[in-house]
């Protein structure tokens, strides 16, 4: 398999330290090895040949606050990953993923793709997943926490797929924020790494929701989305916060933040639906044994029982039950 951190000049790739190849062990351990070396990054997987032959990969892989950075090669297999249990120790993650050469297929849940380059794809791996890959396939992934990005992209989804059309400023405005964060991790403090991160996450929601939009009103509008659900990641647990309050705390006008939201969604939709994904990690990871009603108040809800409803409108059960 041609070693891509090598001799691909692609500054991302040489960034990255190597955590395990095929073709360092012999034949008849190269899929236990693949598996074991793979699973460090997807989790727990069942993986086949799907022809004659061994199947092949690589990983380059470096961890960076909360996300992780992976140049992956696959070969010749099939490997399927089942949705995370309740309790499981992998947190639910979003694969964000570039082909770079070759093509594989995936299913997620019930969604399906034909990965290929000069694309991206958001695939929800904490749902069940897999994938195939008949001859070999390349691709430079970055793995995100779902808590980290499912606010900022608006929906949930099991797959969101982006053509990159060239030229195409956001996507290379993404690269570069991707080589920056991998180049200087070792010299920036925690808290650096975090603004860094997040403003590489508020990117990666700009370019995904732009869907190439280029028009000087399309940037604008989706530049005053982002600042805006920055701000409400900022200000969530604020339970005063109005359409006035979120307008004047972006420095536009209230009419201008009802235009930027005018397509679906609505700021206010956002901000609830932000503060319940806020409480629903709080319930799952309540290590503080906090009661519900602490939590309801956390996370901005002026009264238990409006959480309570919302909370069973949006996820189906009552918090009490999670």
């Amino acid at each position: 398999m041609t070693e891509l951190a090598e001799l691909d000049p692609d500054p991302r790739t040489r960034l990255l330290p190597l955590v395990g190849r095929t073709d360092a062990v012999s034949d008849r351990h190269r899929a236990d090895h693949w598996r074991t070396v793979f699973g460090q990054l997807w989790g727990a997987v069942n993986l086949r040949a799907i022809r004659e032959g061994e199947v092949t990969g690589s990983l380059y892989s470096r961890k960076v606050g909360a996300l992780t950075f992976s140049r992956i090669a696959f070969g010749n297999q099939q490997f399927e990953r089942a949705r995370p249990s309740r309790g499981n120790d992998v947190e639910p993650f979003y694969s964000l993923s570039f082909p770079e050469t070759g093509s594989a297929d995936i299913q997620i849940a019930d969604a399906s793709a034909h990965l290929v380059p000069q694309n991206a794809y958001l695939l929800n791996n904490g749902l069940a997943a897999k994938l195939k890959v008949a001859e070999e396939y390349s691709t430079f992934n970055i793995k995100i926490p779902l808590s980290a990005l499912e606010h900022r992209v608006g929906r949930k989804t099991d797959i969101l797929s982006r053509e990159i059309v060239q030229p195409d400023a956001i996507f290379h405005m993404m690269q570069r924020l991707i080589v920056e964060l991998l180049k200087n991790a070792d010299s920036l403090d925690e808290r650096s790494v975090e603004f860094m991160t997040n403003q590489m996450l508020d990117t990666v929601a700009f370019f995904l929701v732009s869907g190439g939009a280029s028009s000087e009103d399309s940037l604008a509008i989706q530049s005053i989305r982002a600042r805006v659900v920055a701000f409400l990641d900022a200000h969530y647990r604020d339970m005063s916060l109005t359409p006035e309050k979120i307008a004047a705390g972006c420095g536009i006008s209230r009419s201008y933040l009802y235009k930027a939201f005018s397509d679906g969604e609505t700021v206010m939709e956002r901000l609830k639906r932000r503060r319940l994904s806020a409480a629903r990690g709080m319930i799952e990871n309540n290590a503080a044994n906090r009661s519900l009603t602490q939590i309801a108040y956390a996370c901005g809800f002026s009264s238990s029982s409006e959480f309570s409803k919302q909370f069973k409108s949006t996820f189906g059960v009552p918090p009490s039950k999670l």
